[in-house]
């Protein structure tokens, strides 16, 4: 069956980074469905049911909330549409959390869909990562011999590193490439002689365990993790000091002459 899209009528809010999806619901309202202050004509409105604020689905397929900025107009107009989700099967479609869904075939993050090992077993975690029975994710990328059902988030409050029993790992997007999405790629790297039950976030990409200190998931040589604290006020030239000196960026600080 071909792609069907149901255009909205452009929104525009005063601060920019308000997002319709995220601040609104689908709802029904004198006899239509709207989203937001928009309204629209779901394709089989008798069977239209909203999931969360992004996704719905009716009979036979799921839609998503999707939003767009356009640098041609400073960003100040926020474009919002329902587009529906091709191959998705909308009798078995969950909505899951941070923006995650699944059907019996796929898992799905922000309307685009992805293959997993397990989509029955999917869950998301803290920041970017997620789980099933067999491996761990980072957004849409599987990271290679993670362990799913020992595989977890390190720090909710800083949620760049997660762990399994075996290993420790930092995910970051690649600000210079691009994935298929035309977004900065996923990258994850895996903590080298990581202790992953002792792994610790410290603050500014930084992390350590009992023997060792990593900065961007890169080993810091030379670092003593005892006493490895990070500046978190960002007013001096370096971001971090220990016993041995001043670090920045991963890299020892030499005083100069």
């Amino acid at each position: 069956m071909p792609s069907r899209l149901f255009l909205l009528p452009t929104l525009v809010f005063a601060l920019l980074g308000l997002s319709a999806c995220d601040g609104s619901n689908y709802r029904h309202r004198g006899g239509e469905w709207a989203h937001g202050d928009a309204s629209f004509t779901p394709q089989d409105p008798s069977s239209f049911q909203p999931l969360d604020e992004r996704f719905a689905r009716d009979r036979d397929s799921v839609f998503f909330c999707e939003t767009d900025r356009n640098s041609q107009e400073y960003w100040s107009i926020l474009h919002l549409r329902i587009v529906r989700i091709d191959g998705a099967d909308a009798a078995t479609y969950v909505s899951l959390d941070k923006g995650y869904a699944r059907d019996k075939h796929r898992v799905y993050l922000i309307g685009m869909p992805f293959t997993v090992r397990n989509a029955a077993s999917f869950e998301p975690l803290t920041g970017d990562f997620a789980r099933d029975a067999q491996r761990g994710y980072h957004g849409r990328v599987e990271i290679p011999g993670s362990h799913g059902p020992t595989f977890q988030g390190v720090d909710e409050r800083d949620t760049a590193c997660g762990r399994d029993h075996a290993n420790g790992y930092y995910g970051y997007r690649d600000q210079a490439r691009l994935d298929e999405t035309g977004k900065p790629r996923r990258v994850v790297r895996t903590l080298r002689r990581a202790q992953p039950a002792a792994l610790r976030v410290l603050g500014r990409d930084y992390a350590a365990d009992a023997h060792h200190v990593w900065h961007e998931g890169q080993l810091v040589v030379g670092a003593d993790p005892s006493t490895f604290v990070v500046d978190e006020t960002q007013q001096e030239s370096a971001d971090a000091k220990d016993k041995s000196g001043t670090w920045n960026a991963g890299q020892r600080v030499v005083a100069s002459k």
